[in-house]
């Protein structure tokens, strides 16, 4: 198909199983993409690390895998900058889209001035419930419409972003302090949630919750677990971060900007 929006898929080269099952995935949905070579975090440089993201940030210490996985999105970013598209969308390789994501990809002159990130992901297989605004704009052969986000729904598993908001977010390498999903989709702990202003498509068209993959990661993603009062600590900054961000979300709440709605995955036939 004609594809106006590139595709990147961040892959680590050691992992050919999960390439193969993304490329055969995105083959079913008629979508092309770009390989994007993944940080691997059993041999990564720690200067690599440190010229993008911090050892530690509000959430607390960060882990190789954390920071490996951050880096390699900036990898995508650079990848789709190198384009001449005005908006890519990132993958990483354990996604599982819906069946009618072409739809979304075959042009970009839907996506209006003002949406500079659009996530496409719902996180986790719990309820998750966000502050959303309404309806704005349809996602074009679909039944999903963009939602502004005005409180955190973290996961970058599959995202579409602007060139503008990719350079943006390129310009804070060596100052990022928490993992990609948080830098872009957490609005306590993100110095760039409120300057991008993503918006959600509702219901969702991505989750990694579809395959049993196990993670490279897992085992160097998390630090230690303080204990404590180092954990008391990291608690209590948690804490005020959440509640830093209160005023701001009754504001939008109580003017009706916004409303809590639950965030859902819906599939649908190609």
């Amino acid at each position: 198909m004609n594809q106006a929006i590139p595709v990147f898929v961040i892959n680590l080269a050691r992992r050919e199983d999960r390439l193969e099952r993304v490329s055969h995935h995105l083959e079913e949905r008629g979508v092309a993409f770009t390989r994007v070579d993944a940080c691997d975090a059993t041999k990564v440089d720690e200067a690599v690390l440190d010229g993008v993201i911090t050892p530690a940030g509000p959430l607390g210490a960060l882990g190789l895998g954390d920071r490996s996985c951050t880096v390699s999105h900036t990898y995508a970013w650079e990848a789709f900058l190198q384009t001449g598209a005005r908006f890519g969308l990132m993958l990483e390789d354990d996604v599982f889209l819906s069946g009618d994501v072409s739809s979304l990809l075959r042009a970009d002159d839907w996506i209006p001035p003002h949406v500079e990130v659009i996530k496409l992901e719902k996180f986790g297989s719990g309820i998750s419930r966000v502050l959303l605004g309404d309806a704005e704009i349809k996602v074009p052969g679909t039944e999903r419409a963009l939602h502004r986000m005005y409180s955190r729904h973290v996961g970058g598993g599959a995202y579409i972003l602007s060139r503008r908001a990719a350079q943006i977010a390129l310009s804070y390498r060596g100052r990022m302090r928490v993992p990609i999903d948080h830098f872009l989709f957490n609005d306590t702990v993100s110095p760039v949630f409120r300057q991008l202003k993503p918006f959600i498509v509702q219901p969702a068209m991505a989750t990694q919750r579809h395959y049993e993959y196990n993670s490279d990661i897992a085992k160097f993603g998390k630090a230690a677990r303080p204990t404590g009062w180092r954990l008391k600590l990291r608690k209590l900054r948690r804490g005020w971060n959440e509640i830093s961000q209160i005023h701001r979300q009754l504001v939008v709440f109580l003017t009706k900007r916004g409303a809590i709605r639950e965030i859902f995955w819906k599939d649908s036939a190609p």
